[in-house]
C-alpha cells in the first residue's frame, strides 16, 4: 500500500508501523498488554517476545489471551483512524475483557473455571 508516511502516528518515537511494533513495541501497545499484567522486553526477537508473553501469562489459553489482545489493539486503532474515537488503553481493556468473555462460550468445560479467575483477576 502506497501511502504518505509509514510512521506510528501513536507513537510519539515515529517508528516505522511494522506489524510488531504495531502490536507490541509501540508505546501503546505496550501499555495495552501491560493492563493485562504483561510487560516484556521489545528489544527482543519476535519468538522471544512472544516466549516472554507465554511465561508471563503462565496459563493454558495464553494463545488465546494473545490473539485476543492483539485483536483488541487493532479494534481500537481502527475507531481512532475511521472514527475519530480517542485510543485509550482502558478502551482496549475494556474490549479485551468483552471479547474474552465471549470467548468462555466456547471454551472447553474443563477450562471455563480457571479462564473465568483469570479474566475476573483483571476487573
Amino acid at each position: 500500500m502506497i501511502l504518505e508516511s509509514y510512521t506510528c502516528d501513536l507513537c510519539i518515537l515515529q517508528k516505522r508501523e511494522t506489524v510488531s511494533h504495531l502490536f507490541l513495541r509501540c508505546n501503546f501497545a505496550k501499555a495495552c498488554w501491560q493492563s493485562i499484567g504483561v510487560s516484556v522486553i521489545t528489544t527482543r526477537s519476535l519468538q522471544s517476545i512472544f516466549r516472554q508473553i507465554k511465561d508471563r501469562l503462565a496459563v493454558p489459553f495464553y494463545m488465546e489471551i494473545m490473539i485476543l489482545m492483539t485483536w483488541s489493539i487493532w479494534t481500537v486503532r481502527n475507531d481512532w483512524m475511521f472514527n475519530g474515537i480517542d485510543p485509550a488503553v482502558q478502551q482496549c481493556k475494556r474490549k479485551f475483557i468483552s471479547e474474552f468473555s465471549t470467548l468462555l462460550h466456547r471454551a472447553r468445560p474443563t477450562m471455563i473455571p480457571n479462564m473465568t479467575v483469570w479474566i475476573q483477576s483483571l476487573q
